[in-house]
């Protein structure tokens, strides 16, 4: 099971100035027809981005019922290891009409406006030259967000979430880094965003596939939120943010980056024991959560990435002490090679909700 509930489904909603934002997360397999009643429970949803998680074959249709369903938004396609399981992440937004971004006549992701803000959705940026060496393409992806982001508007300065897909990861994580922290160098980037760099294959062959997140309003508020628990990312050479929040007059959203069991020195703990990974990665996210006055109930979407999919089993097992999250579990490489398990996070609360009290996790142990 890709989500350790019985549903087969969850959906999570966050609502914005005049629109709502909404997450579906569906376990696979799952038919056009389970995906368009799941869609019909967003009123007016219009679909503005597809993660594909699940083998090859799984993903080619996974794809083909996506567009069966009638939906036109890029489709960002992660190979997992893991032989069952999988899903689909669809992301939608309803109350106002997104408008598409394009890049070469390519959709590569949606712009949506509300009241004194905007959000820009990408997704699917893969480089063109596969025959490139894995930097060059790393360089073309940075350049691809910058195209999309100038025609809606924005730039890198406005990015607050990034996904970076890359395959074989051990053998050329370091190069990637050098070519992000340059990036973000040159073009005076001092917010890092919140991020995750996670090790897998795509359907194109190439040295990665990206998403990311940008918003642009004198309204909406950004902040880093820290790690209570781990020292800062980029203390180790990885210019990324522990986690952003972003607050609206409806809302507040915490992105919570690809989080791991790592102690606040930086080194890799619990080696070899994926069950103490699995514990200690969720304790130092559910402290990020707290810092933000939320707690696991909150979250809206979530991926749990597996060096071995057998290690799929710990986590069903812990997650029997949380409430019911809308994550899918994924066989992936982690960026180190000694670590088992990570997990990114999303969450979000009304503006006049009552902070979270006593920690989930405590409570399970008491």
């Amino acid at each position: 099971m890709a989500i350790a509930s019985p549903l087969k489904k969850e959906l999570r909603s966050i609502e914005h100035p005049g629109w709502v934002e909404s997450h579906l997360t569906l376990d696979w397999p799952a038919g056009e027809s389970e995906l368009r009643d799941a869609l019909e429970e967003i009123p007016g949803a219009s679909v503005i981005g597809v993660d594909a998680f699940g083998t090859q074959v799984q993903i080619a249709e996974m794809k083909h019922t996506v567009r069966k369903a009638g939906i036109i938004a890029p489709v960002t396609a992660v190979i997992s290891c893991a032989q069952s399981g999988g899903g689909l992440q669809v992301q939608a937004v309803s109350g106002r009409d997104p408008s598409p971004i394009l890049l070469d006549r390519e959709i590569v992701g949606y712009q949506v406006g509300g009241d004194g803000a905007a959000y820009c959705f990408l997704g699917g940026l893969t480089p063109e030259n596969s025959g490139a060496s894995r930097e060059d393409q790393t360089g073309e992806v940075f350049s691809k967000i910058e195209k999309a982001l100038s025609a809606s508007g924005m730039d890198f300065n406005h990015v607050v979430r990034t996904w970076f897909y890359n395959d074989e990861i051990l053998d050329w994580y370091a190069g990637f880094n050098r070519v992000r922290t340059g990036f973000f160098h040159r073009h005076g980037i001092r917010r890092m965003p919140a991020s995750t760099g996670i090790g897998a294959p795509n359907p194109a062959g190439t040295a990665l596939v990206a998403k990311a997140l940008a918003v642009r309003s004198d309204d909406t508020a950004v902040r880093t939120v820290r790690s209570p628990l781990q020292c800062d990312a980029f203390a180790y050479g990885s210019a990324f943010s522990r986690a952003l929040e972003v607050a609206d007059s409806r809302s507040r959203t915490l992105y919570i980056s690809g989080t791991a069991s790592i102690e606040p020195g930086g080194k890799s703990v619990h080696k070899g024991d994926p069950a103490g990974q699995i514990k200690l990665t969720m304790e130092v996210v559910e402290a990020i959560l707290g810092e933000a006055g939320m707690n696991f109930g909150d979250t809206t979407r979530a991926v749990a990435y597996f060096r071995d999919p057998a290690h799929i089993s710990h986590w069903n097992d812990f997650s029997r002490t949380l409430p019911s999250l809308p994550v899918i579990a994924v066989g992936c490489h982690v960026c180190r090679d000694d670590l088992l398990f990570e997990i990114e996070l999303d969450a979000s609360r009304k503006m006049d909700s009552v902070p979270a009290g006593q920690s989930i996790l405590s409570r399970a142990n008491q």
